[in-house]
């Protein structure tokens, strides 16, 4: 290595030489490239005269006004040479050199001229993939460049190519890389570096310490080229430009500080910043840029910090310290060029900047600061908008309209006055109105119309254009809408609903319309929002005065849609006493007509219904004498599916209801209903019953009850639901959930008779089916019935619905012996649910299942859909054989049972045998349970051979290998009835045969096959000597970008049980080494997740015991640390959670196990992963992530409490970090940020409130609380996280409302409430002014909410006491 370093020194030094003896400028390409090609091999040494001898060589030539000083200037290997040298040439040299040759003043004059040429055109040369072009990797400011290919540059040395614009993108990206690694280098992180190098970067940065006219000349020239770079099409090369503005931000941070910077900044680069940031966050919404989207988010990111803290902030500062403007004015004239795109990106800025309330600043303050600042915009944007200019003109309303949008995003409080001042100047023009516009003011501030004659006179002129006929608004009616919508919700926050009832009266009326109502006016939104306005904006006095101002009205549709809306609003009892009559008899004052048109006709029928359904019985009587006749009327003669009729039918319905039982109504509604039901049935098309069956059952499910008691049957509606009727099975429609609401509640109700006839019309339905086939109809009758209440099915059903099952099997002979799982499925898992009951149904016999069995069978060719339908066989055999064998051994139960032992005792073919296994093991396994067993043997049955039949079957099967299809199947099944006849048994038949099966497994398991997991489980058990490595498996397992596994070669159930198996009949010792062998193995990271949910199942098999004492032994405790330690590198969310979930097993159920040194790792690793970036990235597109890390600590706190006394520091650094991490990156709106703070919440309260159980392993000598002590300890301690709660506030973005309150109430409270004063001191002086101020005002709400929480648990404990003691005196007393 010395030599090649010696070579590489040595090579250098020639190429420098040879670089300084040619003095012809047109050689100076092929004299750098020389020197390139040295740089990328050599990485430097010891000594640095040949750098420094090539800088100062290199800034000779740069230097000076010449032509040729111009091309090396310009020339983008001169910069990556440059660069190179500031990475190796120490500090203290290289700032002499810099000094000498003024290097700021060259960086200056390249700079300007490449910002000169931003518009220059020329050929731009074609880049092909030969050349290269893509920049590699920044190398490391402290190294210089690693392993760097070598690079072409890709225009000739000649300045007409370089004055281009790539020429010009290209010398930049150079420049700009070389003047990062020169600042990076600057920044001395450590302690230990040379004081040479100390002084060096000192005097490097002293070089930058320019005026601020002086650094925007650097700054200028920065962003003119961003630009360019952005504007460049997506096709051209691009190279890494992502640290362009951070080097941006670096320079201006090093020149001289003055009180004029921040006007410096908003005269000279506020337009070019803002212009630039509105191209990246794309305000005109173009799309692509010419920059990725990674650069992209790093430049608006760079880009919004120098704004926001040179500009925005002094600018707030000023407004708010000394009523000055003068930035602001300024900023904003500077921006007026680009107004679309700049007064968007200010107004944005000026939003999102950060809102430090304390001390002198109030939030009003900041509302005055927003609003001078939207007049600042409006005034430089109605200059604009009035010149002569159309362009100009057009570009200020797109101005305004962005920052308005802005604003109602925000919900940004700006005055009325201005809006109306941007309504006249831009909302409303002498045709149309901007109704884009428009929208966004009424969403800022609706009282912009409402509080001045102005702003009613500028409505009036609005709404009168709010026409659906105008040709002009079509393709605003939606917008329209909404505006219309918000502008009720604005008179009713001004407490004048009333005033847009009248103004919606006078522009809903439309005579010329086919419905005499203007569609705008009209739509369902604008119903709801007044309904729901209603109660809340007016008292019963104020509706009841607008009321009867609507009675006075002209006879008009509009007057009676409002009167229903008002109606639909009114629910509580007061304004039901107060308006419900008046509405019906101001609506029913206006004369029905056949003119009417439909909706108005519903709205008058639904008024009606709401008022019988909230009215007395007397008002009932009312309201029908009035509508009777016309209901009448209506429900005979219009068409079912008319909405008026559909209304009227409910109107009806809510008349009968109101007379139920004691009304004078009650029989000429109840027969009004009935009829128009039958009349529902013949008539209306499938989409009209289903829309009056859903009504039925969601809103008035009693109705069914009501018509049956009536009429004693089920109306024919509902019984369509299960009656097959022409076209159901055609169409197929799915009744089964409709009519299991039906049947759960009339079972609730006790209405035995309504589901009697039901159940007995569903039982009909199979029984008329045609046997072997299985028809929407029939299919529909076995899902209702499976989803009945067990309760609804008597015993006669339950026999009647097996007999018909049964009866209705298909036969082989027949075309129905093809029927697929979606037939045995649903039947068999019915026959399960009915013989879990006592169901002896006519002709029982064990011949029935083995049909069944026979046709299974034929169902389908997929093995995985076979198997579930005979594991529903051997369910159904079980408990039926239970039924005979299990209760009094009479003739019938002898008989089967006789008839059984026959079936199962012949011989059976090949393609029956798995149906035969499934039947014997259930039998066998049946007969002999103990219970079961004593009862055959005292009535004398004995079947005892029936085992020697399911060991040879289940024997014969194994032992003939070459399992393929249904012999598979029969293999799996006849392994599992041979498991259950004991070991000896077990081993006895398949020793022979274990290679083979170990063979077959392996090709299954590879192939992706179940199968092959049972036949390995089988040999776990029972031969295990035959699995060399029984954890050393294949088990990918995919994760999706959601974190959800997508595919797995195994099954997360399967193979929990496969490590049962394995472990089963291993000790301890053996588990440990299975464990270590885990552990410490390598393993692909497609495997990784299925080797963490091996050591969990396999952690759950060991019993904790105390660490061994010897680190050559592998215990719990060095398992915890593997997995803690591996937490930061887990690359998805669910190899996080898995990996929690077991290091909380191994700290929750082995104790005993673990270390000091294991607690104090978990805490310091959840504190790492926190801290993770990666995690943190994680974070935001998973917050469910957060609770593990919660749970870790929750863990730590119950459990070993005891080993935190003296470390409590260790456990003070996780809870900073994860309240940290939860205020930084919790969304408003988010239940899962909710849940995550109470969970956080909930650790604090674990430590200030400490439970019994929590503090019971620490034991102590003194006669104290040990609940006291635990929190009076955390009392010295737990302030620094209210400290660190305080902090957050200040720097982060405030949280959302939920997440606070929580965060308090149940956590930050509980800190206050253990801190002694001495800790209150200690942080006052621990934060300065505006963490003062937050505290103070988190100590105002703790006096007000949290301080009283404790005394209210104390009185409410001690009313406890004192009514148990009285008990138990009033009950000493009777006792005596």
């Amino acid at each position: 290595m010395k030599g090649q370093a010696m070579t590489g020194e040595a090579a250098l030094i020639g190429a420098v030489q040879a670089f300084n003896k040619d003095t012809d400028v047109e050689t100076i390409p092929e004299r750098l490239e020389s020197v390139w090609d040295v740089l990328s091999e050599y990485h430097g040494g010891n000594f640095h005269a040949a750098e420094e001898m090539l800088s100062r060589s290199l800034l000779k030539q740069m230097a000076g006004s010449t032509a040729n000083a111009e091309r090396v200037r310009r020339y983008s290997r001169t910069w990556n040479v440059l660069g190179a040298v500031f990475a190796r040439t120490p500090l203290f040299s290289l700032a002499k050199s810099l000094a000498d040759w003024k290097f700021i003043g060259i960086l200056q004059q390249t700079l300007k001229e490449l910002q000169g040429d931003r518009t220059a055109v020329g050929p731009q040369p074609h880049l092909n993939g030969t050349e290269d072009i893509e920049m590699t990797d920044a190398p490391a400011p402290e190294s210089p460049p690693s392993s760097r290919k070598r690079k072409r540059p890709g225009f000739r040395f000649t300045i007409k190519e370089q004055r281009t614009k790539a020429g010009c993108l290209q010398t930049a990206e150079a420049l700009l890389e070389a003047l990062r690694i020169l600042l990076a280098r600057c920044e001395i992180k450590s302690n230990d570096e040379p004081p040479t190098h100390r002084m060096g970067a000192e005097h490097i940065k002293s070089l930058f310490s320019l005026s601020a006219a002086d650094a925007i000349g650097i700054l200028v020239p920065i962003l003119h080229l961003c630009i360019i770079a952005v504007d460049l099409p997506v096709s051209a090369p691009r190279r890494e430009f992502s640290s362009w503005l951070f080097t941006l931000n670096a320079v201006w941070g090093l020149h001289l500080q003055g009180a004029s910077d921040a006007s410096e900044v908003a005269a000279h680069l506020s337009h070019l910043a803002t212009r630039l940031l509105g191209k990246l966050i794309d305000v005109a919404g173009i799309g692509n840029l010419g920059i990725e989207d990674s650069i992209k988010e790093r430049w608006t990111r760079d880009l919004r910090r120098f704004l926001s803290r040179n500009l925005i902030l002094p600018a707030r500062a000023a407004f708010l310290n000394k009523k000055d403007q003068s930035i602001l004015q300024t900023a904003v004239e500077a921006s007026a060029e680009s107004c679309f795109l700049t007064f968007p990106v200010i107004f944005d800025l000026v939003g999102k900047s950060p809102c430090e309330f304390g001390g002198n600043t109030s939030i009003k303050d900041y509302e005055t600061w927003v609003q001078a600042v939207f007049d600042t915009i409006v005034a430089a944007s109605t200059t604009i908008h009035s010149s002569s200019n159309l362009m100009t003109g057009t570009l200020a309303l797109t101005a305004m309209r962005r920052v308005m949008k802005l604003a109602a995003e925000r919900g940004a409080v700006l005055s009325a006055q201005s809006l109306r001042l941007v309504c006249k100047e831009y909302a409303v023009g002498p045709q149309t109105n901007d109704w884009s516009l428009l929208l966004s003011i009424v969403k800022v501030n609706p009282d912009a119309f409402l509080l001045s004659g102005d702003g009613k006179e500028l409505l009036d002129q609005i709404l009168e254009r709010a026409n659906s006929s105008s040709p002009l608004i079509q393709e605003y009616q939606e917008t329209v809408s909404q505006f219309i919508v918000l502008l009720a919700s604005g008179y009713a926050q001004a407490r004048d609903l009333s005033s847009f009832v009248k103004t919606w009266l006078k522009y809903l009326d439309s005579p010329k319309s086919e419905e005499k109502l203007e569609p705008l006016w009209a739509r369902q939104e604008l119903v709801d929002t007044v309904a729901r306005l209603v109660q809340s904006s007016l008292n019963t006095n104020q509706l009841a005065e607008l009321v009867a101002w609507l009675s006075e009205q002209e006879a008009s549709a509009a007057k009676v849609f409002i009167l229903s809306a008002l109606s639909s609003g009114v629910t509580r009892e007061e304004f039901v006493d107060a308006a419900n009559m008046k509405i019906f008899d101001a609506i029913m004052a206006q004369k029905v007509s056949k003119k009417d048109a439909p909706v108005i006709s519903a709205c008058r029928w639904s008024d009606a219904a709401r008022t019988l359904a909230e009215g007395t019985l007397e008002e009932a009587g009312q309201v029908w004498s009035q509508v009777g006749s016309y209901l009448k009327k209506a429900l005979k003669k219009s068409p079912v599916g008319d909405e008026d009729t559909f209304a009227a039918f409910k109107c009806c319905v809510a008349a009968w209801l109101s007379n139920y039982l004691e009304g004078d109504n009650e029989e000429e509604t109840s027969k009004l209903v009935c009829s128009f039901l039958s009349r529902v049935e013949k008539e209306a098309t499938l989409e009209s019953k289903g829309r009056y069956i859903s009504w039925i059952l969601k809103e008035e499910p009693r109705l069914v009850s009501m018509v049956v008691d009536k009429t004693g049957k089920v109306p024919d509606i509902i019984l369509s639901l299960v009656k097959p009727t022409t076209g159901d099975d055609l169409i197929g429609m799915e009744h089964a959930p409709k009519l299991s609401r039906v049947l759960l509640r009339e079972c609730d109700t006790g209405n035995q008779k309504l589901t009697d006839i039901l159940i007995d019309t569903i039982i009909k339905v199979i029984d008329d089916s045609e046997p072997g086939t299985f028809k929407p109809s029939t299919k529909d009758a076995v899902l209702s019935l499976l989803d009945a209440p067990m309760e609804t099915l008597s015993r006669s059903q339950r026999e009647a619905t097996m007999k018909t099952l049964i009866s209705h099997l298909p036969q082989a002979s027949t075309n129905g012996s093809g029927l697929g799982v979606e037939y045995w499925k649903p039947v068999l898992s019915l026959m399960i649910k009915l013989m879990e009951e006592p169901t002896f149904y006519e002709g029982m016999s064990f011949s029935h299942l083995e049909a069944i069995g026979g046709g299974l069978l034929s169902a389908t060719d997929f093995l995985s859909e076979t198997r579930p339908i005979l594991r529903l066989l051997h369910q159904l055999a079980v408990l039926t054989i239970r039924q005979m064998a299990g209760g009094n051994l009479d003739s019938r139960e002898k008989s089967y049972l006789s008839d059984a032992k026959t079936i199962l005792q012949g011989r059976v073919s090949d393609e029956d045998d798995v149906a035969r296994i499934v039947l014997l093991h259930a039998f066998v396994s049946t007969v002999k349970e103990p219970k079961t067993a004593q009862r055959l043997e005292k009535a004398g049955l004995d079947f005892s051979g029936l085992v020697d039949v399911l060991f040879q079957l289940a024997s014969s099967v194994v032992a003939a290998g070459k399992w393929r299809g249904k012999k598979l199947l029969a293999l799996t099944f006849a392994l599992d009835a041979l498991d259950s006849l004991g070991r000896d048994s077990t081993k006895q038949a398949v020793a022979s045969s274990v290679k083979s099966l170990l063979k077959t497994s392996n090709k299954l398991v590879n192939d992706g096959i179940q199968d092959g997991w049972a036949i390995r489980m089988f040999l776990a058990d029972h031969f295990l000597e035959a699995l060399e490595s029984p954890f050393r498996i294949k088990l990918d397992m995919e994760v999706s970008d959601e974190g959800e596994i997508t595919n797995s070669a195994i099954e997360i159930p399967v193979l929990r049980q496969y490590v049962d198996a394995v472990v089963r009949h291993a000790d301890e010792p053996t588990k440990l080494q299975y464990l270590k062998e885990l552990l410490l193995s390598d393993c692909p990271s497609n495997e990784t997740l299925g080797r963490l949910l091996i050591i969990h199942q396999l952690i759950t098999h060991l019993k904790g015991t105390k660490p061994s004492s010897s680190s050559s032994d592998f215990d719990l405790a060095q398992a915890h640390s593997i997995l803690t330690k591996s937490l930061p590198t887990l690359p998805t969310l669910p190899h996080i959670i898995q990996t929690t979930q077991t290091i909380l097993l191994l700290l929750d159920q082995s104790p005993v196990s673990m270390k000091q040194f294991n607690i104090d790792l978990t805490l310091s690793r959840v504190s790492l992963l926190a801290n993770s970036p990666p995690f943190q990235t994680l974070l935001t597109t998973h917050p469910e992530a957060y609770q593990p890390l919660c749970s870790l600590l929750e863990v730590v706190i119950k459990r070993h409490r005891h080993r935190l006394e003296g470390h409590f520091h260790v456990l003070l650094c996780p809870l900073q970090d994860l309240l940290k991490l939860l205020l930084s990156r919790c969304q408003a709106n988010t239940p899962t940020w909710e849940k995550n703070a109470q969970q956080f919440s909930r650790l604090l309260t674990l430590i200030c409130e400490p439970t019994a159980a929590t503090t019971a392993q620490t034991s102590h000598a003194v006669l104290e609380s040990e609940k006291d002590r635990a929190r009076r300890y955390a009392g010295r301690y737990m302030y620094l996280v209210l400290m660190q709660y305080v902090k957050c506030q200040l720097e982060c973005v405030a949280p959302p409302h939920a997440v606070k309150e929580t965060l308090e109430r149940e956590g930050m409270y509980a800190i206050i409430r253990i801190t002694s004063g001495e800790g209150l001191k200690i942080m006052s002086e621990g934060m300065d002014g505006g963490g003062r101020v937050v505290f103070k005002e988190l100590w105002r709400r703790w006096e007000r909410f949290g301080r009283w929480t404790v005394i209210f648990q104390c009185l409410w404990t001690l009313s406890v006491c004192i009514n148990i003691a009285e008990a138990e005196f009033v009950f000493s007393e009777n006792t005596i």
